[in-house]
This record gives C-alpha cells, structure tokens and sequence, in this order.
C-alpha cells in the first residue's frame, strides 16, 4: 500500500512539472516580444546622449521590419538623433531597401529622413534616389508609408528608364502591386515625358 501511494505521488509530481513546462514554452505570453523583436530588430553600435539637449546622437544604426507578404524593409543611416519622449528619429545619409520575396530589390537613398521606429513611416528628403532594376526615380521628397505599402514622391520628380525620361509634381506607387500613378499638382503644369 505504502508503496502505491509513493508511485502514485511520483507520477503526479511528474505530471506536474511536465504540465509547467509546457505551458512555460508553449503558451507563454512573452511569445508575442519574442516575435515583436524580430519584426523590429535594432542594431545600434554608438550611442553619444548630449546632455544640454536631452537628444540622443546614435552612428551606424539600422532597422528591419517585414510586411504582411513577408518583405523586408531595411533602413540604415551613419547618424540619427532621437529626441526625448519622440519615436521619430532624424537620420542623415540614409539607405534603405525593400527586399522582395521574388528576389527583386528595391534601393532608396536620400541625405536627410526622420524615420518614425513604431509606424516605420520615413519622409526622405534632399536629395532622394529610388532605383528599382534599371529605372531612376529622384525628387526632392518621399514619403514611405510602410503600413499601406505606399511611397509618395513630391516635388520635382524625375524618372529615368533607358531611353525614357519622365518629369511630374507626383507620383504614388503601390508597393506590393507596383501600381504608378503620375500626378500634377495644377492643370497649367503637365506631365512630361521625353523619348530618346
């Protein structure tokens, strides 16, 4: 009898410790940070916190996130600066990339961008260059909105592609479908478009 109870006991005791592992790894909720940090993977090397201003100075930092299709958005820059209680940041020589699943890449390069870390919508500005296989997209800014896979391109764009040379107030492409639509922003300036 003595002896049942002792067995008895060991397979509870096992059963129990077999049940808290196993709801410690599988239904955890720290589940969802773990997925939260590879959406958002951060790499920052320096960080120099000027303390007059209360910004931070941060060199060589980069984010990656992935949409619902599984791309991935890559935005680097040598320099930003985080200021107090803001999730924007304002980056200088900046790079980005959209990684498509195809294997397609799509390179975006501008000296200036405030980059927002929790939306990962970016507004580019001076000097933006878009090169997407061999066609060249400039103008003075985009906005990237990440969220609706959208980039708007704004004042004095200039598309190239081979023989084709395209200028316009606006353009929107949708960044999943590749949709273009070529926009002007009053009717006395048209679009133009010159072949070689």
């Amino acid at each position: 009898m003595f002896k049942t109870l002792i067995q008895l006991f060991l397979v509870l005791t096992l059963f129990l410790i077999l049940s808290i592992v196993f709801y410690k790894y599988f239904y955890d909720q720290s589940e969802n940070k773990i997925i939260k940090e590879i959406e958002t993977e951060k790499i920052v090397k320096d960080t120099v916190i000027s303390e007059d201003k209360k910004d931070s100075v941060i060199y060589n930092l980069s984010y990656k996130k992935f949409d619902i299709l599984n791309n991935a958005y890559i935005i680097e820059a040598d320099e930003g600066t985080l200021k107090e209680n803001s999730d924007e940041i304002f980056m200088k020589v900046v790079r980005a990339t959209i990684d498509y699943n195809d294997k397609e890449k799509l390179f975006i390069y501008s000296s200036n961008a405030i980059f927002n870390k929790k939306t990962f919508e970016t507004n580019f500005f001076k000097g933006v260059k878009v090169v997407y296989k061999n066609q060249i997209l400039e103008s003075n800014t985009l906005d990237f909105l990440f969220d609706k896979n959208i980039a708007i391109f704004k004042d004095n764009v200039r598309y190239e592609q081979l023989d084709t040379k395209m200028f316009s107030d606006e353009i929107i492409i949708n960044l999943l479908t590749k949709e273009i639509i070529i926009k002007s922003k009053n009717n006395s300036n048209k679009v133009i478009i010159k072949k070689n």
